[in-house]
């Protein structure tokens, strides 16, 4: 049974974090390590995480690198063979990671499966907007440059040999180390909590 390891950078989701880690400990597909990144944060996100007695459950500590600094130290200690990653504001429908986990499994030649998102107000009610991954003959430059085309952060599941094959060398904080999201590349907004979205798969 293929193992999934789940990467959750959190920085700021006081608010949120609790139900993010209930989606995703109600997961149908239980084989599968969360690592929770503490990217400094500032709040009380870690404490909350840190009441949940769950064995596949690691908390890293970090000074602030930013949600791709976050996730780049996730992945590095991560051990599953396929990766997911989930932002401390979203939500996971219950059968998320098990389609996922089918549909790689079936499918040996898809590097990474995508969903579709639903965007909930922050008591967790459907707002009416969805965003859906476009067929890759849809998608246009403008696209690419104006929106996300393939979703968002935390519809993907991937393959771990994807980031073996992306995997690049940086000393942005003074010592060499392996990535795969561009540290360099921090948007100030990206650090914050700025969305909520509920994460289904078709």
């Amino acid at each position: 049974m293929k193992k999934v390891s789940v990467v959750v950078p959190v920085y700021g989701a006081e608010k949120f974090v609790a139900t993010t880690l209930d989606s995703l400990l109600a997961q149908t597909y239980e084989n599968f390590e969360v690592i929770i990144v503490d990217d400094a944060s500032p709040d009380g996100s870690i404490a909350i995480c840190q009441q949940y007695d769950d064995p596949r459950i690691k908390i890293i500590h970090q000074e602030n690198r930013g949600l791709p600094g976050a996730r780049n130290t996730g992945i590095r200690n991560s051990t599953g063979d396929y990766i997911a990653l989930l932002d401390a504001d979203d939500v996971w429908v219950p059968t998320k990671l098990e389609k996922h986990v089918a549909h790689l499994n079936n499918a040996p030649s898809v590097g990474i499966s995508f969903s579709y998102s639903s965007f909930i107000d922050e008591d967790d009610n459907l707002i009416g907007l969805h965003q859906t991954p476009k067929e890759i003959w849809e998608i246009t430059p403008s696209q690419v440059l104006c929106r996300n085309p393939v979703g968002n952060g935390s519809a993907a599941v991937v393959r771990r040999e994807v980031f073996d094959d992306i995997e690049f060398m940086d000393d942005v904080h003074g010592k060499l180390e392996p990535c795969y999201f561009d540290e360099r590349l921090r948007c100030k907004s990206a650090d914050a909590t700025t969305s909520t979205q509920l994460i289904d798969v078709q």
